[in-house]
């Protein structure tokens, strides 16, 4: 009983010896790998054994070993243990490939600062129908855990010289250690033609990185753009990792926004000192010159990027700005000469005329209203005269008639006395006129109205 496992040791260590010694088996792995804390690492790995090893395997199993690479105490040093299905150290391991197929990669979750370590990787496999098997062990990886980001990586880097209208390529990569959860890439400062790819991509070490494509039109507008491209990484934490980088653009364009500006304004008076300012934006703007012109005028006036002046008389100017890649001209601006400058003492007559002609307008309008006013109230008066006359007469004439009534309605009595003898009038409707009788009695006189009726009832009396 005692020989056995003697032999079988034996055995094994001579299949160890002679796989190890011919070099027939090898793996690819990254030598080292950057992880990011609260977050998982994907490892790449494949590897290749002999043919008829691994065809005549009937099961095959995967380890990960920190630190060393030997199969032995303490135990907490195997992480991985596939034949047992155990998992020390981490919250899970995940082998994504096929160990059939020759292939081992491997997901780490929930990597922290304190596995950091060198990590080895074991492959056994178990012929059929016998009790031994042939294991294979290969060169670490590192895992390197950090609670940062690494930088992003940004093409072409700072201060980027580009041509207006050219094509602009800008391009950000992030490593993305858990390929399961990449981080997502923005951008900031974006041109107004940009147009932008972003996709997961699988670098020669079978690692990953995100990376994101920016191409645009370069635009004066853009010239000194601060474009920046941000990574942000998801973690099991409450906050989120991000990291930054920052290009600044700068674009070669000619002259560009010419015009001219003026100092004291357009509208000055002969003898005044004016100042005009040719500005415009231009790439590279060091060396740029410029050139002042007059209309009607051949020569030049000036160069330098202002033109100052006595003004004696009116005109349109220009000014000419020029770089390496071209030349503007502005529109041309008017400057405007009046009269010229007014003293004091002219200036306080004219306020003097302007404040007197005021107020004799305003005392004129003030009488005019007076006079008006005292019109109408004189037109009221008038208009109460007429009103009250006429009620009066109205008043007489409403007299008469009552009289008149009060006669044709009555029995008259005889007067008994001669002084008491009643004088009568007449009053004839059916001619237009009033025929009246005045009696003068006792130097008095009397004013009597009789209204007769119809003549077919006078007939009948």
């Amino acid at each position: 009983m005692s020989v056995f496992p003697f032999m079988v040791c034996l055995f094994f260590l001579y299949q160890l010896v002679l796989v190890s010694s011919n070099g027939a088996y090898y793996a690819q792995l990254p030598e080292r790998i950057r992880a990011l804390s609260g977050s998982c690492v994907q490892i790449p790995c494949t590897f290749d054994v002999p043919e008829d090893k691994l065809k005549n395997a009937e099961s095959t199993f995967g380890f990960w070993i920190k630190t060393g690479h030997l199969f032995k105490n303490p135990p907490n040093l195997v992480v991985f243990n596939g034949s047992a299905n155990i998992i020390n150290g981490f919250s899970h391991i995940e082998i994504l490939g096929n160990l059939s197929q020759r292939e081992c990669t491997t997901v780490f979750y929930d990597v922290m600062k304190n596995h950091s370590d060198n990590y080895y990787f074991r492959v056994e496999m178990y012929p059929k129908n016998v009790n031994w098997f042939y294991t294979y062990e290969f060169y670490p990886v590192n895992i390197s855990v950090s609670d940062s980001p690494q930088p992003l990586i940004l093409k072409p880097n700072a201060q980027k010289e580009v041509m207006e209208n050219t094509t602009v390529n800008l391009n950000c990569s992030a490593e993305a250690p858990c390929p399961k959860h990449p981080p997502t890439i923005s951008w900031t400062n974006i041109p107004e033609s940009a147009h932008i790819t972003t996709q997961l991509q699988e670098k020669p070490d079978k690692t990953h990185l995100m990376f994101s494509h920016m191409t645009f039109e370069a635009s004066y507008m853009d010239h000194k753009k601060n474009i920046s491209c941000t990574a942000t990484y998801a973690r099991n934490s409450s906050n989120d990792s991000t990291v930054e980088t920052t290009v600044m653009l700068r674009v070669l364009f000619p002259p560009k926004e010419t015009h001219i500006t003026i100092d004291p304004s357009a509208s000055v008076s002969v003898g005044t000192n004016v100042t005009l300012t040719c500005k415009s934006k231009a790439s590279p703007s060091n060396n740029m010159t410029f050139s002042w012109h007059k209309r009607g005028q051949d020569n030049q006036l000036d160069l330098g990027e202002q033109l100052t002046f006595t003004v004696n008389s009116g005109g349109w100017y220009f000014c000419i700005a020029k770089n390496e890649h071209g030349i503007q001209m502005s529109k041309e601006i008017q400057l405007i000469v009046g009269a010229g400058s007014v003293s004091l003492e002219s200036l306080s007559l004219i306020i003097g005329c302007v404040v007197g002609v005021s107020a004799f307008l305003l005392l004129f309008l003030l009488i005019t209203l007076f006079l008006r006013v005292q019109r109408v109230k004189a037109s009221t008066i008038r208009e109460t005269n007429v009103s009250d006359q006429g009620l009066e007469k109205q008043v007489q004439i409403s007299s008469i008639y009552a009289n008149g009534a009060f006669v044709s309605g009555e029995e008259l009595e005889m007067p008994k006395d001669e002084n008491d003898i009643v004088h009568y009038g007449e009053i004839d409707f059916s001619t237009p006129q009033t025929k009246s009788t005045t009696v003068k009695s006792s130097g008095q006189e009397t004013l009597y109205a009789e209204v007769r009726g119809p003549e077919k009832e006078m007939n009948q009396d």
